[in-house]
């Protein structure tokens, strides 16, 4: 069958959405509202604290929740949900989550609840997460184009990716002689290199060596040469990231889509805001008044009415239809000056199917985090583009993936994992500013090839003149053992949380002023490690940031303490065994890097065992014994 290849991933993706529609239908089968809490699907009550306007005739509203506020949950920016008002009868309002900060949520409403008062009323409102289809009706849509399209670019990167020794090269002649800011070596040769690429391009940028300075300078050099590029990344943190660090520079950049980062000053590069600061918007703001008022008027007439006011009142409806037309073709005109006043369009890769920009064609598009970014979400970028710039770390976490059916047939394999090694154009950053050396040199030498070198900025800093830079807790023996929690089919580890906390109260004077993370593989003992902290007066006093080492990918702190939970007789380590996780979780910290795990348990794995060994050749190997008595 022509572009086999591409068939089978049109067949894994339906095997992951229908993993996650079975999902979400059996999580919402729970009857009360307190299942459902405890699921993690809903907040429930929460109270209105803000309404308003955004683009176009929706309506944003943000809610704060007033119960169960330790409550884990699942409700996740760019994710569809239901507000409700429990009045005599549910009322139910279909949306999609804007943000989430802390207790506070912003949802985009598909209805305009303003103008008809329904969520003022009184009641008690809530938010339930729904599943959402539309990121795999795009990825279904973006492979079936990719399959038919007669586009040169193309059908040569489409069957380049399925024939990597088939792959047809072309190049281009921009300039090379100036670069658009102050970069190392290693990241000068990659930009230098990816500015003429033809096809497909990729920097892999291992942790800490400035992927970001460098796609920033890289983006600034290609506008001597194009116009506008799109800019994109899967999640809409990492959008933010690049969006915020191009605008710093000084980049006319338009950030399209769910914006995560408001408080770090990104609101006025988003297509709302500059819309709203345009000299126009006052003319278009009033014909919408207009338009309200005209449709108020027409609803203003009482049911039996003759034929003079029948016939006045469906004037005032044609009014209020003429106008809000007008007002709808006034913005759009405004929208499509912005963003054709941009150099760059930044947005997520499903975002990229956006109304805004849906016909929008770049000479360029540039991937960022293209590790975490399934095949199909990135063939939604890359139409639109002749060429792709792809950044990322293939060594660190894939796309999460739910079925394991899915994952068999190969969805998990990212374009960089399967091009990385077979493009000419393809080069890695090589000088790393975050580790000091000791922390460096295990995940240099088992994921890096020892390629990695250390900036003499952080190659040998400390959080204290002779302090240990590398340590492992050995709790083998201790009894210890791993718990499974049934309501969350996760494990913790109670005994590793308490010697964590033993080491870091012997430590607390040195930790003053430094950021400090805790990691643990397993949710539940993210879970535990946060109740404990929270009611722990001491920990609760110091820039402590509690996550899975998934969630934390992309961080860093000064110390990093990581909880490996797993201790049993059987030697079995679950999803430990892939050690790309355990790569993430080491290149999280600076200065200090402490491992808590059964040694006994972990050694059952080779690369464990070389991390140990390493750890007792280089850093401090102790016991957990040590901490138990005092």
């Amino acid at each position: 069958m022509k572009h086999q290849r591409y068939h089978n991933l049109l067949a894994a993706i339906e095997e992951e959405r229908k993993n996650e529609e079975a999902y979400y239908r059996e999580l919402s089968k729970s009857a009360t509202p307190n299942d459902k809490i405890e699921s993690g699907i809903l907040w429930y009550p929460v109270d209105i604290i803000k309404q308003r306007y955004t683009i176009g005739e929706y309506v944003e509203i943000e809610v704060e929740r007033t119960k169960h506020l330790d409550k884990s949950h699942k409700l996740r920016t760019g994710v569809g949900c239901t507000v409700f008002k429990q009045l005599d009868e549910r009322e139910d309002y279909k949306g999609t989550i804007s943000f989430v900060k802390r207790n506070k949520m912003g949802i985009i409403l598909h209805s305009d609840v303003l103008e008809k008062g329904q969520l003022s009323e009184k009641g008690l409102t809530g938010v339930e997460l729904v599943y959402d289809e539309r990121p795999y009706k795009v990825m279904k849509d973006s492979i079936h184009q990719v399959m038919n399209s007669k586009l040169r670019p193309i059908m040569e990167l489409r069957d380049g990716i399925s024939n990597q020794d088939q792959f047809a090269y072309s190049t281009r002649s921009y300039n090379t002689d100036f670069i658009a800011g102050q970069v190392n070596p290693s990241q000068e040769a990659a930009i230098k290199g990816i500015l003429n690429t033809g096809h497909i391009g990729i920097i892999h940028g291992p942790p800490g060596t400035g992927k970001t300075t460098t796609l920033v300078t890289l983006i600034k050099t290609l506008l001597n040469h194009e116009k506008r590029i799109l800019v994109c990344a899967p999640s809409n943190n990492a959008v933010d990231l690049l969006a915020f660090k191009l605008d710093s520079a000084g980049v006319k950049v338009t950030r399209v889509g769910n914006v995560t980062r408001i408080a770090d000053d990104l609101a006025h590069v988003t297509v709302d805001e500059k819309l709203r600061n345009h000299d126009e918007w006052q003319h278009i703001k009033k014909v919408k008044i207009e338009a309200s008022t005209a449709r108020k008027m027409a609803r203003s007439f009482k049911r039996k009415f003759g034929a003079k006011e029948r016939e006045d009142r469906n004037a005032m409806y044609k009014e209020s239809r003429e106008l809000q037309k007008w007002a709808k073709d006034l913005e759009s005109r405004l929208v499509d000056d912005i963003l054709n006043g941009s150099q760059v369009i930044a947005t997520t890769l499903i975002g990229t199917q956006h109304r805004m920009i849906q016909d929008m064609e770049f000479e360029t598009v540039i991937i960022d985090e293209a590790s975490q970014a399934l095949e199909a979400e990135c063939w939604a970028a890359i139409l639109k583009a002749k060429r792709v710039i792809m950044a990322g770390d293939h060594m660190q976490l894939p796309p999460t993936i739910k079925s394991q059916k899915a994952m068999d047939m190969g969805l998990e394999e990212t374009i960089l994992d399967r091009m990385t090694s077979c493009i000419k154009d393809s080069y890695t950053l090589g000088i790393q500013y975050r580790m000091n050396d000791k922390i460096l040199a295990f995940p240099n030498k088992k994921f890096y090839g020892g390629k990695l070198l250390s900036h003499m900025s952080n190659a040998h800093h400390l959080i204290q003149e002779g302090d240990d830079p590398l340590i492992w807790i050995d709790t083998s023996g201790c009894g210890f053992e791993e718990q499974q929690s049934a309501e969350h089919r996760s494990k913790w580890n109670e005994g590793e949380f308490f010697i964590l906390r033993e080491h870091f109260l012997q430590q607390i004077e040195k930790y003053q002023d430094c950021s400090i993370g805790i990691i643990s593989p397993y949710a539940q003992q993210v879970r535990y490690i946060k109740s404990q902290v929270a009611e722990d007066e001491i920990l609760r006093a110091h820039d402590v940031t509690i996550n899975s080492i998934d969630g934390f990918q992309g961080q860093e702190k000064d110390i990093v303490y990581i909880s490996l939970v797993r201790s049993n007789e059987d030697g079995e380590l679950g999803f430990l065994k892939d050690i790309r996780r355990l790569n993430v979780a080491i290149t999280r910290a600076k200065k200090k890097l402490v491992i808590i795990g059964d040694v006994a348990t972990l050694s059952s794995d080779k690369t464990y065992l070389e991390l140990l060994e390493h750890v007792e050749a280089n850093g401090l190997y102790q016991s957990a014994w040590e901490y138990m008595s005092m």
